[in-house]
């Protein structure tokens, strides 16, 4: 059962695309560095499968998305699954509002690192938001 006051972030699955790369890592430091306490993570083919851990989440905390590209593909199965879009990143949209491009899904390179950075900051800001005490 994930705990009250948290929020679920979930990012591309896209594998083979730079920019899915980029946000899995904005992710990852979100989970891990930026807000360890505040995040659960949330996991894309466990809740295409139904995994109840993971369609529980979906349906009982806000969700922030980072989706790799135009397709949303991760928006849109969160969407599926009964959960509650409460804040997400485009990450082409990042790329061009930062002027940075990753070099590729197997190597991001260094402004692949820096963009990836921008959008945790982002990652956090939004979860900092959805988490303050009313």
């Amino acid at each position: 059962m994930p705990e009250e006051g948290k929020v679920a972030v979930v990012a591309c699955a896209g594998m083979d695309k730079a920019l899915g790369s980029v946000a899995r890592d904005s992710v990852f430091r979100v989970v891990e560095v930026l807000r360890p306490d505040k995040v659960e993570l949330l996991s894309l083919p466990p809740l295409l499968a139904g995994v109840p851990s993971q369609s529980g989440l979906v349906r009982s905390l806000p969700v922030v998305i980072v989706d790799g590209c135009a397709e949303r593909c991760a928006t849109k199965l969160v969407v599926k699954s009964g959960g509650k879009v409460s804040g997400r990143i485009l990450v082409p949209t990042s790329a061009k509002k930062y002027s940075l491009t990753p070099d590729s899904a197997s190597n991001v390179g260094l402004n692949g690192e820096r963009l990836s950075e921008m959008i945790a900051e982002e990652i956090a800001s939004i979860v900092d938001k959805l988490t303050e005490k009313k």
